[in-house]
């Protein structure tokens, strides 16, 4: 492990545990403790609990900080309500994208959390605007993020918290005050099964890992890598930042089109306008890979890398493989890649270069 990266707070528990651990984002993380695919079922079935402090955290507040968000954010940020999370973008001039950030807003300020890779260029980016009386500080380092995923989640933290987190709806967030430690909370969805986010000060997030971890009994949370976030995330399509996303590619052609308002005017706005009216040249599907055998079980064929080429027919260059995995849900590989707009429709087959034939599962729109 290079000696240069950053660590989190809880690296050491993390390496006691003998997790397998790599790097994210100039971050030492763990990749897995039992197997990602192992963990990644598990969060279909009970609940994991991750450490994602490596995640960017970035507060923005004071009397110019709407304005600096709306001129950032391609979503409608005054919109948004106190105790919610919004899904957004940040674009640079051209419509590419930044960086994809879920942005908390509270009574007082703002949590734009980003891609560890992403948190210095987003600080810069945002500092650069040069909007009076708007505030940004990075509080990546004074704080750090847990999340608790999977079908028993709830149940688990109701048991092993004073507080309930029943009251608490998909998309709502929560400050509060925990063993004299502030917190906050949000309602979140890796995979559209229950979750939970807390970011907690650094100085307090070992404390919290290991109540949650001991108190758990029985119903014992297991610690999750970050391999198994990326199964997860695969199957519930989710974009990766230098996989899916990049600032060559705009959110029309992501099918991240729910998360842009053209409501208000944003960086990027105008080249996405002209994006949506000639169509993109190319999609972001899902795609299955595999084949069945007489027995009724799946025929594993290999994971294709990034940029794996996808072929259509007569051996036509259609698109390339962005991301792929092994699913425990599927049962099969799995792959996101973007493909050329008029083969991009359901149940179309194509060939995957190395890896035989794949059915398209999804078109993202």
């Amino acid at each position: 492990m290079d000696n240069d990266l950053l660590k989190t707070s809880l690296h050491d528990k993390h390496v006691a545990a003998e997790a397998v651990m790599g790097e994210e984002g100039g971050w030492a993380v763990p990749m897995s403790y039992s197997g990602a695919l192992e963990e990644a079922s598990l969060a279909h079935k009970a609940a994991v609990l991750f450490d994602l402090s490596h995640l960017g955290r970035i507060r923005i507040r004071g009397d110019g900080a709407l304005e600096l968000l709306q001129r950032v954010c391609t979503a409608d940020v005054a919109r948004q309500e106190d105790d919610t999370v919004l899904h957004t973008l940040l674009c640079n001039e051209r419509g590419g994208i930044l960086d994809e950030c879920r942005l908390i807003r509270l009574v007082n300020f703002w949590v734009l959390t980003c891609n560890a890779m992403n948190r210095e260029k987003l600080l810069e980016h945002l500092l650069f605007q040069k909007i009076p009386d708007a505030r940004v500080d990075d509080q990546t380092f004074k704080v750090g993020q847990l999340a608790v995923l999977g079908p028993t989640a709830q149940k688990i933290l109701n048991h092993v918290l004073p507080i309930s987190v029943d009251n608490l709806q998909p998309g709502q967030a929560k400050m509060g005050s925990l063993m004299i430690a502030n917190y906050i909370a949000a309602r979140t969805s890796l995979a559209g099964g229950w979750g939970l986010e807390v970011m907690v000060p650094t100085m307090f997030l070992a404390r919290a890992w290991d109540y949650v971890m001991k108190q758990t009994g029985e119903n014992a949370l297991a610690p999750a890598g970050m391999a198994a976030w990326d199964v997860l995330r695969i199957e519930a399509g989710r974009c990766r930042y230098g996989h899916e996303l990049h600032e060559a590619v705009d959110p029309i052609t992501a099918g991240l089109r729910s998360s842009v308002s053209f409501d208000h005017d944003f960086l990027g706005a105008e080249a996405l306008k002209n994006v949506l009216k000639k169509g993109p040249s190319r999609r972001r599907v899902l795609m299955v890979g595999g084949k069945t055998a007489p027995s009724g079980k799946p025929v594993t064929t290999s994971i294709p890398l990034m940029g794996t080429n996808v072929i259509g027919k007569e051996d036509r260059h259609v698109g390339e493989i962005t991301s792929a995995t092994f699913s425990p849900t599927y049962e099969r590989p799995l792959a996101m890649a973007y493909v050329a707009t008029d083969v991009a429709e359901p149940q179309t087959t194509l060939r995957v270069e190395n890896a035989g034939a794949w059915r398209i599962e999804k078109v993202f729109e």
